[in-house]
């Protein structure tokens, strides 16, 4: 995996609300996990936002547990007990939400 969408350290800040991210290029990325929540890239929660759209949905932000999946992803257990959802770090990368990064805004973290 390169370097760019490889994380050399990860850090959860529950009471910030923020996934903070710190590359092997040294970009750190800080992604709100209620941002993460609603953007999780399972199937059904996929599903659902074609059906109801993101305004619709409700969804527990609050976060469980965290485990990373082999090198290449990082999957969430929210307090509403769904942990379908594998973030892969490719994906997380080209949607850093600082503006260096991505300066019109956020791109969908999942691919239709």
């Amino acid at each position: 995996m390169p370097g760019e969408v490889r994380p050399q350290e990860i850090t959860i800040e529950r009471r910030e609300g923020v996934m903070r991210v710190v590359w092997l290029t040294g970009h750190t990325s800080l992604y709100a996990l209620g941002w993460l929540r609603a953007h999780c890239p399972c199937a059904s929660c996929r599903e659902e936002r074609r059906s109801a759209g993101l305004a619709e949905l409700s969804l527990s932000t609050e976060l469980v547990d965290a485990e990373l999946v082999g090198n290449y992803a990082i999957r969430f257990t929210w307090g509403d007990g769904h942990g379908a959802g594998i973030f892969p770090f490719a994906a997380l990368r080209a949607c850093c939400p600082c503006p260096t990064c991505n300066p019109d805004g956020l791109p969908p973290l999942w691919v239709e």
